[in-house]
C-alpha cells in the first residue's frame, strides 16, 4: 500500500473485465490517477507437500475504486484504460462513493480483517503462536467437553477439563465405573460443552 485515502478527491467503483483486475490497476495508476484496489490474502496447503503458500486474491472481484479531483471529471480517460470495462453509476452517471468508507476498507486491510492466514489470526488474536496455548485457550480448566471422535472408546462420553499437559494435551475427567476418571486426549477429539 503506497499511499493513504486522500479525502480530498471523489471516489468512484471502476469495474474491471474478469480476472483483470491487476492489469486495470496498474493501467489506470500509469493515466496518473489514484486507484485503491482492495485484497485478501489467503494460505493455501499443497496437498502433495503438505507446505503453506499464501496467495493475494481480490476482496470484491472485477471492482477497484478510483479518485478524481473535484474539478477533474475526465471518466472516458479512466474507462479507455486497458482491463476496464466501466465506472458504475446510473443513467450514464457514475455514482460518487465517501472517501470515508474507501478509507474504512484499505483500514481494515491493512489491519489484516480479511485476511485467512495464520499470521493474521494470531494478529487478531483468534489464534496463539503454539498448538499448546491454543488448545489451552479453548479448553481452560473447569469446562465442559463432549468427546466427539467416532473412533475413540469415548465417544459420546461427557467430561470436565482438569489441565492442558505441556505437550498441548487435554487431561479431561470422565465418569467411569461409578467415578470420575483423568483420561487424556488430544484437543481434535475434543468440542466444548
Amino acid at each position: 500500500m503506497e499511499a493513504v485515502i486522500d479525502k480530498d478527491k471523489h471516489w468512484y467503483v471502476v469495474r474491471t473485465n474478469v480476472k483483470s483486475e491487476e492489469k486495470a490497476f496498474a493501467n489506470i495508476r500509469k493515466a496518473g490517477y489514484d486507484t485503491y484496489y482492495p485484497r485478501r490474502r489467503v494460505e493455501v496447503q499443497n496437498r502433495r507437500t503438505h507446505t503453506y503458500k499464501t496467495l493475494e486474491n481480490p476482496l470484491m472481484p472485477r471492482y477497484l475504486f478510483v479518485a478524481f479531483y473535484v474539478r477533474d471529471k475526465s471518466f472516458y480517460r479512466v474507462t479507455c484504460c486497458d482491463g476496464v470495462e466501466c465506472i458504475l453509476g446510473v443513467d450514464g452517471r457514475p455514482i460518487q462513493v465517501s472517501a470515508n468508507n474507501v478509507e474504512k476498507i484499505y483500514l481494515a486491510e491493512i489491519d489484516m480483517k480479511f485476511d485467512d492466514t495464520r499470521a493474521a489470526r494470531i494478529h487478531r488474536q483468534e489464534e496463539l503462536a503454539s498448538e499448546k496455548e491454543n488448545t489451552a485457550m479453548q479448553f481452560p480448566a473447569g469446562r465442559n467437553v463432549f468427546v466427539t471422535e467416532k473412533g475413540n472408546p469415548f465417544a459420546t462420553f461427557g467430561g470436565v477439563v482438569e489441565e492442558v499437559t505441556k505437550s498441548g494435551k487435554v487431561i479431561a475427567l470422565i465418569e467411569l465405573f461409578g467415578r470420575m476418571t483423568a483420561v487424556q486426549f488430544d484437543g481434535k477429539q475434543l468440542t466444548p460443552a
